[in-house]
């Protein structure tokens, strides 16, 4: 279940790159930023939506046949990763938009400094502080704020995105329901491939 979900959010995180693909081949690079936020607006208000759906998982997981105490222990995991749901609604995005520019080592070298972070943190959590599920799930839910936080921090410092990230604005809200119909579009291709 967590798996679809999170596959959805690749699908509709797919639009960014190829739209901000297009823009950085015809030179708008201002309107790269603008995209950029667009994206993390819908994908915020579908993370909202979807947030239901972890925090009941347990009654979800009972209605197609797991038991009770699957069902207990999947909720107390999916709880865990909401905050998880979120830092994936905004790094997705932002993964896509520096991809379109090409920068793709520094986003390696985060991901993996991320995620020495993370073998560290979930080792001491789950093994040491012996915190279970819930640390497990909210040491991941961790990883992925950390790796938004340095993705976020390399978009608005870096000298490579000083032509693409022209701060927030309000024109993020004018265009969103072109844009949605194009990331629902995005989401329902990568479904059915």
């Amino acid at each position: 279940m967590i798996a679809y979900i999170l596959l959805k959010q690749l699908g509709m995180a797919s639009a960014v790159q190829t739209v901000c693909g297009q823009a950085y081949g015809a030179k708008k690079l201002g309107a790269m930023s603008i995209i950029l936020q667009r994206a993390v607006i819908l994908h915020i208000g579908a993370a909202v939506i979807l947030s239901f759906l972890y925090w009941f998982s347990g009654d979800f997981l009972k209605a197609i046949g797991q038991s009770e105490s699957i069902a207990e222990r999947g909720q107390v995991f999916s709880r865990g990763l909401i905050p998880q749901l979120y830092a994936f609604t905004i790094s997705c995005p932002m993964q896509r938009f520096l991809q379109a520019q090409n920068i793709v080592n520094p986003l390696a070298y985060m991901s993996i400094g991320v995620f020495l972070v993370h073998i560290l943190l979930t080792w001491v959590v789950v093994y040491v502080l012996d915190y279970g599920l819930l640390g497990a799930a909210l040491c991941l839910s961790f990883s992925w704020w950390l790796l938004v936080l340095l993705n976020a921090f390399y978009i608005i410092f870096s000298p490579l995105c000083k032509e693409t990230w022209t701060g927030f604005s309000v024109k993020a809200f004018r265009g969103i329901w072109p844009y949605f119909k194009l990331t629902v579009a995005s989401a329902v291709m990568l479904w059915y491939v």
